[in-house]
């Protein structure tokens, strides 16, 4: 659910928490067979872990408080539920800058955990995942798989790097993201997103 971005040696790394997206299935009415799929009488509840993400429902301006040696951005990002509740989208642009990311929240039942997937038009992609609140903490942790150099021909530069989200909620319509990076040689970047609704 947001876009991240540290500059190393050159290397502008740009992130957004990424979502998960299971398949939709939908079950045929035996008496309509051959016609269009129908939707179960009593569709399947959103799971009521999700409702643990409600703070980031709504639209949101994200002023970026980069490492040392990056440039402040503003990320615009809104979100909401969609299949039912069983998983949110968050759509974010940041400024200055082309970028445009997607992140899907969900539960994962079966491991009982929340994940994340991320993508981006530049080609960027992650997982990640988190066990839920603890101490006010709502920390993600998974791996990226940053697009350095954007490109029309479908290869590029990258990075790959882990990356750890962690939310707080500071209010009614505000929270914090302190995201960091860590690199193939250790080394980490930390930033953090103060984000509040619009």
């Amino acid at each position: 659910m947001r876009i991240r971005k540290a500059v190393h040696t050159g290397l502008v790394a740009v992130g957004l928490v990424a979502f998960a997206v299971t398949p939709v299935s939908a079950v045929p009415d035996a008496g309509d067979a051959g016609d269009k799929p129908s939707r179960p009488a009593n569709p399947l509840p959103a799971p009521p872990q999700m409702r643990a993400l409600d703070f980031l429902l709504g639209s949101y301006t994200c002023e970026y408080t980069p490492p040392p040696g990056s440039k402040a951005a503003v990320m615009h990002l809104t979100t909401k539920r969609v299949m039912g509740g069983h998983y949110y989208y968050t759509d974010a642009t940041m400024e200055p800058g082309q970028l445009i990311g997607r992140s899907s929240f969900g539960w994962d039942p079966v491991d009982g955990k929340f994940i994340v997937q991320y993508h981006d038009n530049w080609g960027s992609s992650a997982n990640y995942s988190s066990p839920g609140w603890r101490n006010g903490h709502l920390v993600f942790k998974g791996p990226l798989s940053q697009v350095v150099t954007p490109s029309a021909t479908g290869k590029t530069e990258g990075v790959n790097m882990d990356v750890v989200d962690d939310y707080q909620v500071l209010g009614p319509g505000h929270f914090k993201d302190a995201t960091s990076f860590t690199f193939s040689d250790g080394t980490t970047l930390r930033g953090s997103y103060d984000c509040r609704r619009r």
